[in-house]
């Protein structure tokens, strides 16, 4: 049979540290090698269709 686990605060703690230090890491880690330049706004989008018969 198996124990049931006990959640202890010290524990509830620990977990919520580490939950804490993950998300720091995983969106302050290294950038991105290729960062895309944003997109000119001010100008409008040309776009021209050829139609074929």
């Amino acid at each position: 049979m198996r124990a049931k686990s006990q959640w202890t605060p010290g524990g509830i703690v620990l977990w919520l540290i580490a939950a804490i230090l993950a998300t720091l890491v995983v969106c302050f880690g290294a950038e991105p090698d290729s960062v895309e330049p944003a997109p000119d706004r001010g100008r409008p989008i040309e776009l021209e269709v050829e139609v074929v018969e």
